[in-house]
């Protein structure tokens, strides 16, 4: 059996771009930017895990394409992909679900949810390696296994039309989701204040006061934005007067503020949201001036992906006597 030493090297180097150097540069550059940080545990991982991976390519590549031998370890080496997703999207981490990644930076925690990717990358990998297993008993037996559907399809064909139609389907998907999560945004942040002055207007005691946030929200993406939920809470950062109110102290917040979807292509301007602040808090908020901090936690879902974004805000509150 003819064996094929060059093409054996190219894709062993090439593969090794891919299964070791680009994922080690990527998390290079994420830790280098305060985004996310990987433990040397998975780092070597992902070596060991890319190294094997590297083995089964140069194997796979090592025959000529029209043999049994070639297809048997495309199938392995087409398994052990999947395996290779399958730990990079958590699958293999104790106490983490399929799919879930954090990313913190000093203003704003994500949460990703990614199980969507992760079970179509898994579920292509799927298609490939029966595409491969068919070829390669195929090839040794020396016989074609066909289904009918409609017209008589060779096995192996059916399932390498599967797998393209679901490449390109994730190929499209991730195109998608760039250019939609390009053309997101939230901003024009503000507040406004409400004051009741109570039956009594000369004593405090009785006295209610609220604050508002305002945003708006632009989705020029192609998804919708579903199952909006936002907690918003206020937090002291320093006060003109910690006796009356104590710094680094949540003096108010509102939760399960469920908002209505954001269709793709509008700006949603004007969403509100009110907290009121607790009673035991109110007379320190009105005789005091502070920095606040609004600590907003918004989860939704969009394109298949579940999101949690936790963002911190700070504004100055001047009293009001």
């Amino acid at each position: 059996m003819q064996v094929q030493v060059g093409k054996m090297i190219l894709y062993g180097v090439l593969t090794s771009i891919f299964y070791i150097a680009l994922p080690l540069i990527l998390f290079e550059i994420l830790a280098a930017n305060n985004v996310m940080t990987f433990s040397q545990g998975f780092k070597i991982t992902i070596i060991i895990i890319g190294i094997i991976g590297v083995i089964f390519s140069m194997l796979r590549h090592l025959f000529p394409k029209d043999t049994s031998a070639n297809r048997w370890v495309a199938f392995g080496a087409t398994l052990y992909s999947g395996i290779y997703l399958f730990y990079v999207f958590g699958g293999f981490t104790p106490g983490v679900s399929l799919g879930t990644y954090a990313i913190a930076l000093p203003s704003i925690q994500v949460l990703l949810g990614l199980q969507l990717i992760a079970w179509l990358l898994l579920g292509s990998s799927g298609i490939r390696a029966l595409q491969y297993l068919v070829e390669a008993i195929e090839l040794r037996k020396k016989k074609e296994y066909s289904i009918t559907v409609r017209k008589q399809f060779k096995l192996s064909t059916l399932f390498k039309i599967f797998g393209t139609i679901m490449s390109l389907g994730i190929a499209g998907y991730f195109g998608s989701l760039v250019y939609s999560g390009m053309n997101l945004g939230f901003g024009n942040y503000s507040y406004d204040w409400g004051h009741n002055p109570g039956a009594t207007p000369l004593d405090l005691s009785d006295d209610t006061i609220n604050i508002t946030l305002t945003f708006d929200v632009s989705n020029q993406g192609i998804y919708a934005i579903y199952d909006v939920s936002i907690d918003l809470a206020i937090y002291t950062v320093t006060t003109g007067n910690a006796s009356a109110l104590p710094e680094n102290e949540i003096i108010g917040e509102s939760l399960n503020n469920d908002l209505n979807t954001f269709h793709s292509f509008t700006t949603t301007s004007n969403n509100n949201i009110t907290v009121d602040i607790f009673p035991s808090n109110t007379i320190g908020f009105i005789t005091t001036n502070a920095t606040l901090e609004f600590q907003i936690s918004f989860s939704t879902l969009y394109a298949g992906i579940f999101i949690d974004i936790n963002v911190s805000i700070q504004a100055f509150w001047p009293g009001l006597l």
